[in-house]
């Protein structure tokens, strides 16, 4: 009689657990294997395809979440990139966490080489005029559709091209984010006021060799042809949150070596800017990493861990909902 193909799943995911906990029971790295392939059984990762703007867009899907809701973490790649490099860099903590993560691919030639319309850049997004905001938007919709999503969070954070459109998103989706975080992007000086208020994260190198600290067109030709206006200086973003947020009172500085952190946690409703400004770090997603990455990041950097500065920030801001309210009453 066959053996069942679900049957034969189980028993040859239990066998390699096995086979890992007895073969390798003296190297450190064997229980992080043992969970990481035991969490692995219980998530699910797929593409999914939707329609925004009239136009077929994809994301890719990481569900990982073991309770009745879970944090929602839209993570947008760079330009030159797609989804699946910042699955990469969020899997590991979905697993841990219990997250959901959502990827949405840019635009571009071919599937791997992506870019995002964030008003002064990048490339083909840009000059096809994509609507990008808008399939955030209807990404965030798609997954609150099928997953079981906590709405009081739900959070977007982005690198480099991703991060541009990080802060554009934050704009206009205000009222529904509980956090946003940005990794070596930049504003052009065209944006609006967000409605509301929302915590946000800037995390960038002041080596940078691609989205410079203080602004202008790219040093990298590539970069600056996919332009269309100068990057802003990041003091400009985050003077731009901290006026938005009404942050009134100075930032606190804590300085340790390479990274500069100032913090604004006086600000309405509760919405903090923290600013990690990074001394010797180039274009990069800061943090180790055995992963290929993108071409356009530049030298790694380990000082600290990108991914777990964002989650330990979004993990502290929850966005007040209807249903909140109507409980607190």
């Amino acid at each position: 009689m066959p053996i069942p193909a679900r049957v034969l799943h189980i028993f040859s995911l239990s066998s390699l657990i096995i086979f890992a906990g007895t073969t390798f029971a003296a190297d450190r790295e064997q229980p992080r294997l043992v969970e990481r392939l035991q969490a692995h059984a219980g998530t699910q990762d797929n593409q999914r395809q939707l329609i925004s703007s009239d136009q077929q867009r994809s994301y890719q899907l990481l569900d990982a979440s073991r309770h009745s809701s879970a944090p929602l973490i839209i993570v947008l790649h760079g330009g030159g990139g797609n989804g699946d490099s910042m699955i990469q860099r969020w899997r590991a903590k979905a697993m841990r966490e219990g997250l959901i993560i959502a990827a949405p691919n840019g635009a571009g030639r071919t599937a791997r080489m992506g870019t995002w319309n964030a008003g002064g850049c990048c490339g083909e997004a840009m000059s096809s005029h994509h609507e990008d905001v808008a399939f955030v938007a209807d990404v965030v919709a798609d997954v609150k559709r099928i997953a079981a999503v906590d709405p009081s969070r739900i959070y977007v954070t982005g690198m480099s091209n991703g991060g541009m459109l990080t802060h554009r998103v934050a704009i206009a989706l205000s009222d529904q984010l509980a956090g946003a975080a940005v990794v070596a992007g930049a504003m052009f000086g065209d944006e609006p006021s967000p409605r509301s208020p929302v915590p946000i994260l800037i995390m960038h190198g002041m080596a940078d060799s691609i989205v410079a600290f203080e602004g202008g067109m790219s040093p990298k030709r590539l970069v600056a042809r996919a332009q269309s206006k100068p990057f802003k200086p990041v003091q400009y973003s985050v003077e731009f949150w901290r006026r938005a947020n009404g942050c009134g009172s100075a930032p606190a500085v804590v300085i340790n070596d390479d990274v500069t952190v100032e913090s604004n946690t006086s600000c309405r409703d509760n919405s903090s800017v923290f600013f990690y400004r990074l001394r010797s770090a180039d274009h990069t997603w800061p943090g180790k990493t055995s992963m290929n990455t993108p071409a356009l990041e530049q030298r790694p950097y380990d000082a600290i861990d990108a991914t777990d500065v964002i989650w330990d920030f979004f993990k502290s801001n929850h966005r007040q909902t209807d249903v909140n309210k109507r409980n607190q009453r």
